[in-house]
């Protein structure tokens, strides 16, 4: 059965009628980049003043349920509970005196950003005796939530005294 040139012609312009009516594609949301890395900064920054006056529940406020922690020359840690037990016993032994974070960059993408930065972790004893500095790097991974949140999702450091030279891991 051949189809007639009127048939097509009219087929070809509902087809032509339907796409010039449903518009151009929808465009990406523009991304503001700057506000992104600002909700980044502030929950970092959060993190970093709850590690620097050990306190424990301010940490725990800003860790996704599922969080990761890779701690030098320790097992893995998995979620929320497991993160809670290990700081918990960390502030049985150690009080932290200071904490700088030097040449730090974050990359974002989507809703994901990678935080790598240098730290020295000045840390005393809670049974007393003299400070210990801590000096190594990281690379942390936050997770934006549908609330707009920056939680804590995985991190990742290291110490830079070789095994065995007298240093702590936090």
């Amino acid at each position: 059965m051949r189809v007639s040139t009127v048939a097509r012609s009219a087929y070809r312009l509902t087809v032509l009628a339907a796409v010039a009516c449903s518009g151009p594609a929808p465009r990406p949301e523009t991304v503001d980049r700057a506000a992104l890395r600002a909700g980044v900064d502030s929950a970092a920054s959060r993190l970093q003043t709850a590690l620097r006056t050990d306190a424990s529940d301010s940490l725990m406020a800003l860790m996704a349920d599922d969080v990761v922690l890779m701690p030098p020359n320790e097992a893995v840690l998995r979620g929320e509970m497991a993160v809670r037990a290990w700081y918990d016993r960390f502030l049985t032994q150690w009080r932290t005196a200071s904490l700088t974070i030097t040449d730090r960059e974050v990359l974002i993408g989507g809703e994901w950003a990678t935080e790598l930065a240098a730290f020295e972790w000045t840390l005393v004893p809670v049974a007393g005796g003299p400070a210990v500095i801590d000096r190594g790097s990281y690379v942390q991974v936050w997770h934006r939530e549908p609330d707009g949140r920056w939680l804590f999702s995985r991190e990742l450091w290291n110490s830079t005294p070789p095994v065995g030279a007298a240093s702590t891991g936090p």
